[in-house]
């Protein structure tokens, strides 16, 4: 049960971070301040850097098996934004499955970097 604490947790973390960043270059977006190129490439860093920093934590408050609970969570991450996208009738293309590829690979080796970072006791 606790371990399900903690993946939530971090999987709450990721959500509200994600959002806040979200609305954030949105409000620059809309002001014009940055243009579609810039705010495109800047929606999936938003997505991956928030994913990295919270599986490296993850990773290092594991004991062990880094690369399990990165993929964890980004599955959990994963199947949370595909019953989104099943809900608001959004299509599958092959750019979604490359861009779940690219998540499942980024929360992995942030775990992994975050276990291997891990205090030695």
């Amino acid at each position: 049960m606790n371990y399900l604490k903690k993946l939530g947790k971090y999987l709450l973390i990721t959500f509200v971070s994600i959002i806040i960043l979200g609305l954030l270059l949105n409000t620059l977006y809309y002001f014009d301040i940055i243009n579609n190129n810039i705010y495109n490439i800047l929606k999936m860093i938003i997505v991956l850097a928030t994913l990295f920093v919270n599986a490296f934590f993850l990773g290092k408050s594991s004991l062990k098996y880094g690369i399990v609970e990165g993929l964890k969570l980004g599955t959990i991450f994963l199947l949370i934004m595909i019953i989104i996208k099943i809900l608001t009738n959004n299509a599958f293309n092959i750019r979604t499955f490359i861009y779940s590829f690219i998540i499942l690979l980024t929360t992995s080796i942030g775990s992994i970097i975050g276990i291997n970072k891990k205090e030695k006791k």
